[in-house]
């Protein structure tokens, strides 16, 4: 079994491509894969994000606080089902990122509700010390995984080692790049539902994406 931990900026366009190849990688292979979406927010994020060269600390708090609440969001949808959960990530990076809405409490309440969640449950989780602790726990695991930019993945095949693979660029052709090198499945099979990369694939040892945790 497949076990992969992939990183996200909640409203990153990047992070919203890896978390569409993998949901894909997973609908492509007969073993059991397992996948969360792990939020991240840290200095390089934020920086990321600001539009100006030069900002205020105001401009850096408020940036910081629309994605810990974007975040907090999250955690209160995962709470209510991790099927859900992914549902209501995907949705608001769509509406932010394609739709370019702002984040606001009515975006989120009006997303949750199209997710069918619990709206009443789901506010009050928006606001508990339960989120909140949720968003330190995953930054601790990021931490610990050394994970210094969103759109990283650890994938770890249970059935092979304890050993996990740090992938820094979550592209369909990396991920069955991995699923060949791991025996899981070939490349040849999942990609062929999928539009050929130009370049052809090298070893796993000219990888500079991938490192062994």
């Amino acid at each position: 079994m497949l076990e992969v931990y992939l990183f996200v900026n909640p409203l990153g366009a990047r992070c919203m491509r890896s978390e569409q190849n993998i949901m894909k990688l997973a609908d492509h292979l007969t073993s059991k894969v397992s996948f969360q979406f792990v939020p991240l927010l840290n200095q390089q994020i934020v920086e990321q994000a600001l539009p100006t060269v030069h900002p205020s600390l105001a401009q850096r708090n408020d940036c910081f606080q629309t994605y810990y609440q974007a975040i907090l969001a999250y955690k209160a949808a995962l709470f209510q089902g991790k099927r859900k959960g992914r549902q209501f990530l995907l949705n608001l990076q769509t509406a932010v990122i394609n739709d370019h809405q702002a984040l606001s409490t009515d975006l989120t309440r009006s997303l949750a509700q199209a997710c069918r969640l619990d709206l009443d449950m789901f506010e009050e989780d928006c606001q508990s010390d339960l989120a909140k602790q949720a968003f330190q726990t995953d930054q601790k695991l990021a931490a610990e995984m050394k994970i210094q930019q969103p759109s990283s993945a650890v994938i770890f095949n249970c059935d092979v080692s304890e050993y996990g693979l740090l992938l820094n660029d979550v592209t369909y052709e990396a991920l069955c790049d991995v699923c060949e090198h791991q025996g899981v499945a070939t490349k040849a099979a999942l990609m062929q539902d999928s539009t050929p990369a130009p370049l052809a694939a090298e070893g796993m040892g000219h990888r500079p994406h991938l490192h062994v945790l």
